[in-house]
């Protein structure tokens, strides 16, 4: 994917999610599976990984600087998922709206020759494009899950 498609992507998904403030409670609430996470869990977590991103790594790699590890992602997403519990569904939606709002900004100010410019995160060799594809990969992949629990139709956007 390019800069414009993960920019429209993140869009959509900012839609999308605000959307949610309309439903029922009960959908919400709702696990996406049988002892999974419920929606509000799903979305409570991906604010704290946007943040993670921006400034764990598009910051440092903008500067140039070594990357961090990658936090404890069954700690962080537990965490996330219990603020998810404990939070009203705007909180929640406020949280991720912002938050993705705000790369929305940042990544919209990167130069395009920037977006291919390899890094490293430990020994792995990636570049901004192929960071974020995979970043609207796990966004999609928990959205679909929403989609089918809920048995919404059609595409998630």
């Amino acid at each position: 994917m390019n800069k414009a498609e993960i920019l429209a992507h993140f869009r959509a998904s900012m839609k999308w999610i605000e959307g949610m403030k309309e439903w029922e409670e009960k959908n919400w609430r709702s696990p996406i599976a049988e002892g999974k996470w419920t929606v509000a869990e799903v979305i409570g977590h991906l604010g704290p990984w946007d943040r993670f991103f921006l400034n764990e790594r598009l910051h440092p790699i903008l500067a140039g600087h070594e990357l961090v590890p990658y936090p404890k992602s069954d700690e962080l997403n537990a965490q996330s998922a219990t603020f998810a519990r404990e939070q009203t569904r705007d909180q929640t939606i406020r949280e991720f709206l912002l938050g993705r709002q705000k790369m929305v900004d940042e990544l919209s100010a990167v130069p395009e020759a920037k977006w291919g410019e390899p890094f490293r995160i430990g020994d792995h060799e990636t570049n901004l494009e192929q960071y974020f594809t995979g970043f609207v990969e796990h966004d999609e992949h928990h959205f679909e899950q929403i989609r089918q629990a809920l048995d919404l139709k059609g595409r998630w956007t």
